[in-house]
């Protein structure tokens, strides 16, 4: 898919679940699937992306929702997000409640959402020990290709539990910030490209 599509995120959007009762879920969303499917068909996917982030927490990237009847939502975001007045690169897995990693970009703290893209795999890994969604960063050449491949966070419970599940891929953006926190324009705009999703 090598189509080009914006999302723009109104302040108040996020997607976390924090105890005691907070369980957001109203980022909006550009589905990279038709629909939902089994989560055992799932091998990987990547999202190339860039953000106008000004506003603690401004966020956009990849989204994988898990959902089966009957079980509270699961689901994994990963991209770039805005915290300390700088752009990291963001992992929160979300199995009961949500937790979160953050790591400088290969590009430093100099990132420039105007003119710097990022981009982001997640995909299916196994050894010995079993299988695991491993989410990574990729620095690409000139033409695309990869030239390294960082790995970011290893999710072990991801595959645990396939049967019945089912996985919605999205990218996704997020201004969780309240309308008079926001520093400049009132909504965050992302533009994403480059999108691969592979299921077997």
């Amino acid at each position: 898919m090598s189509s080009t599509f914006t999302i723009i995120a109104p302040p108040l959007t996020d997607i976390w679940r924090k105890p005691p009762s907070t369980n957001s879920f109203n980022a909006p969303t550009h589905a990279l699937l038709p629909g939902p499917t089994p989560l055992a068909s799932f091998h990987s996917a990547r999202i190339t992306f860039s953000g106008a982030w000004t506003t603690r927490y401004d966020q956009c990237g990849l989204l994988l929702h898990l959902t089966q009847t009957g079980s509270s939502d699961r689901w994994l975001k990963t991209g770039v997000e805005f915290y300390q007045g700088k752009p990291y690169l963001s992992t929160v897995a979300t199995l009961t409640y949500s937790d979160w990693s953050i790591t400088p970009p290969t590009a430093g703290e100099n990132l420039n959402p105007k003119t710097s893209t990022t981009t982001i795999e997640v995909r299916r890994e196994s050894d010995e020990l079993g299988s695991s969604l491993w989410v990574y960063e990729l620095v690409l050449g000139g033409s695309g290709e990869i030239l390294e491949r960082h790995p970011l966070r290893e999710v072990t419970w991801f595959f645990a539990e396939e049967e019945g599940w089912e996985v919605s891929v999205s990218a996704m953006a997020a201004r969780p910030a309240k309308k008079e926190d926001v520093v400049g324009r009132k909504e965050l705009v992302a533009e994403f490209k480059d999108v691969q999703v592979d299921v077997r």
